[in-house]
């Protein structure tokens, strides 16, 4: 029986071994292995070209790569320019819709009152205080009131010259009371009165008074969680009465007063937070505000 020499018996582990011990090694000791990689490119190299055309000519390169001619990346170049101008012209229109619609239900809270709603951005927060990018040039002045989403009232300006304007959120500590009322059903005639105060974090709080009472003395409606809180208060433009305060959040015992209840309202945004105002300006012609 021929039986092969030691060595060659040996060669394939000796091999195996001596890869896996070269893996394991840091890379700065295989510095010496470079001599091996220039000698196999002078025998990889020339032979690389010839293959990829033997390749192209077996799958062309516009059938793996459909982006690959200059004529296909110009279509596809414009198909992604007219493609970003929809979705701009999509957006655009949104926003314009929902705009109308905020004017249109900023209008229909004093109807009585013509006003103009200008929409402007607010730039940030200057202590208690909404930097609004707005002013005189634009009729806004001292005691211009300022709403959210056209609806929701959000304060006044305190300040403005021809380029800015404060406004003085309703939930700022420094900001007045408001006199309001809470409507108690869907008809809005049904109400409760109520002294709201801020108290931070975004709220006002206050005593209510209670609710009209039936031959019996019982109360024909009681003061809930959920219940919507509107302006009813001299101190403001007649075009701002009934303008959204918030919502009633909690409703407890007044510590005061122990027939009456004491509400804590949340406005339906933070408006320390808000990118926007709308400033509601009285017609010229509209008559007294």
């Amino acid at each position: 029986m021929h039986h092969q020499p030691a060595l060659v018996r040996w060669s394939m582990p000796i091999c195996v071994i001596s890869m896996i011990i070269l893996c394991m090694l840091p890379s700065g000791w295989l510095e010496w292995t470079g001599w091996f990689r220039a000698q196999a490119r002078v025998v990889v190299y020339p032979i690389a070209h010839p293959m990829t055309l033997a390749k192209n000519l077996v799958i062309p390169q516009s059938v793996g790569n459909p982006n690959a001619t200059a004529r296909e990346q110009s279509l596809k170049s414009e198909l992604d320019r007219y493609r970003a101008l929809l979705y701009r012209e999509q957006q655009q229109n949104a926003q314009l819709t929902e705009l109308v619609d905020r004017l249109s239900d900023g209008a229909a809270v004093t109807p009585d009152v013509p006003v103009t709603q200008i929409p402007r951005p607010v730039a940030g927060l200057s202590r208690e205080y909404l930097l609004v990018r707005s002013g005189g040039h634009e009729r806004i002045s001292r005691s211009t009131v300022a709403v959210v989403n056209a609806v929701q009232l959000c304060g006044r300006v305190v300040e403005a010259n021809d380029r800015t304007a404060l406004v003085l959120p309703i939930t700022a500590k420094g900001a007045p009371q408001l006199l309001g009322n809470v409507l108690l059903d869907d008809t809005g005639l049904n109400v409760a009165r109520c002294m709201l105060t801020p108290i931070g974090k975004g709220l006002l709080e206050g005593d209510v008074t209670k609710p009209v009472a039936d031959e019996t003395g019982t109360p024909t409606a009681t003061i809930e969680k959920g219940m919507e809180v509107r302006l009813l208060d001299d101190q403001w433009p007649r075009h701002a009465q009934m303008l959204l305060i918030g919502t009633i959040e909690s409703v407890d015992p007044s510590p005061d007063q122990p027939l009456r209840q004491r509400i804590t309202v949340r406005p339906s945004v933070d408006l320390r937070s808000i990118p926007e105002v709308f400033f509601r300006v009285p017609d010229l012609e509209g008559g007294s505000p």
